[in-house]
């Protein structure tokens, strides 16, 4: 018999796409993994109550769970930019290190996460699987594996920790091996990073053969490739070749804007934005990366520049992915959220279509049926104290997050709401 849940006396925030819409009363129907059924603004439906399990939200909001579109949960809790050290230890360890991640996340209100690279080869394979079989808690993850560099690239090092490409051929073979293991999210470095002064941001690397032979290669599979690219040159080249995801797009120039804007059904853009923030702000100082750093790096330009690049998108209709690079001391595990909130006070969005943009723009973007709140969609959903679409800050308070379902299934309750 498929399993029951009505959730009632709540304000439902639907995340249908309208601008204006904020929480309303009502009540949503859970049958197995999916909505059955959505009452807004009426009685909830007559139902037997010894086949349905009948949870009273008390008023607070129901909306959809959250996603991040730049994971990478290989960075444990107290991860402080040691890539090495983090490959260095012992698999045991480590994997307990991923658990603690993929739990705060879920614990966080995130029931979807886009793998952007990970450390150690397997890391979101094992934990996936782990996740699926029920023994730890955590939110749904499409899986990356090690990211891709070009030879003498950024991370173009042979024996580094990326798969290191020369050519076409090598990208199918490294694409083919990826999605033979499981991997569904490739990411592809196209440009530098000025936090690494020798391969400044405006650096641009592989070449539309090669990019558009991953795509065709990962299409195959059911999978996709995201890309690192800071430069407006290689947004425009990930934009023509059928990148699905870019990351960061800092710089935009014109032919960059046309190019998204020529595949604005089926792009997305995940900036990161409170990264950038985090740094150029001085957050970073503490743990290593002095303000002259900060200066050598670019990021302040970049900053700048991709504040007008976000307003640029908005006006473009060029769909935003939340996240970027959480697990950074400066950008802690469980402060997700942030990026919600920059979005907000730097990039002239609402609360609503922040808010968005980890909800129902995160769906389509990973081929699954989460981020809103519909008849027929994933029941993944957050119950949240408070109304983020009036204070978008409220989904950084963990101790608002009474209760996160995936699956249609309870998967945590806060102990201090719900003892």
């Amino acid at each position: 018999m498929t399993e029951r849940m009505l959730l009632t006396n709540g304000r439902i925030l639907t995340c249908s796409g309208d601008p204006s819409e904020r929480p309303e009363d009502g009540s949503v129907l859970i049958e197995g993994d999916r909505i059955a059924e959505v009452s807004i603004g009426a009685q909830p439906p007559a139902l037997d109550p010894g086949s349905t399990r009948v949870v009273d939200l008390r008023g607070a909001t129901l909306m959809p769970g959250l996603g991040d579109a730049h994971v990478h949960i290989s960075w444990p809790l107290n991860f402080v930019f040691d890539h090495a050290g983090v490959a260095a230890t012992p698999a045991g360890p480590h994997m307990l290190d991923v658990a603690s991640v993929v739990r705060t996340y879920l614990e966080s209100g995130y029931t979807l996460l886009i793998g952007a690279g990970v450390t150690q080869v397997q890391d979101d394979l094992l934990i996936k699987d782990t996740i699926e079989r029920g023994l730890v808690p955590g939110p749904r993850l499409v899986p990356s594996g090690a990211m891709v560099a070009e030879l003498g690239g950024l991370g173009g090092e042979p024996g580094g920790l990326m798969d290191v490409v020369d050519g076409v051929r090598d990208v199918r073979e490294v694409v083919q091996r990826q999605c033979d293991s499981g991997v569904r999210a490739l990411k592809f470095f196209i440009s530098g990073d000025g936090v690494v002064p020798q391969y400044p941001s405006q650096d641009v690397y592989m070449n539309d053969e090669m990019l558009s032979a991953a795509v065709e290669t990962a299409d195959r599979y059911g999978a996709f490739i995201t890309v690192h690219a800071r430069g407006a040159e290689s947004v425009a080249m990930a934009a023509r070749t059928g990148v699905r995801i870019i990351h960061h797009a800092c710089f935009l120039d014109d032919a960059a804007l046309s190019a998204l804007e020529a595949r604005r059904d089926d792009v997305w853009v995940c900036p990161g934005l409170h990264y950038l923030y985090a740094v150029v702000s001085g957050h970073a100082e503490k743990w290593g990366i002095s303000n002259e750093q900060v200066d050598a790096s670019g990021y302040r330009d970049e900053f700048r520049a991709q504040i007008d690049g976000l307003h640029k998108l908005k006006a473009a209709g060029i769909k935003i992915l939340s996240g970027g690079d959480f697990g950074h001391q400066w950008t802690r595990h469980g402060t997700y959220a942030a990026e919600l909130q920059r979005y907000v006070e730097l990039a002239d969005m609402t609360p609503i279509e922040a808010i968005h943009t980890a909800t129902r723009n995160m769906g389509p973007a990973a081929y699954l049926e989460t981020g809103e709140i519909r008849p027929g969609a994933l029941a993944d959903l957050i119950v949240v104290d408070g109304d983020p679409t009036s204070d978008i800050t409220v989904l950084q308070d963990h101790s608002k997050i009474r209760t996160v379902i995936k699956d249609g299934r309870v998967a945590y309750v806060d102990p201090e709401v719900y003892p």
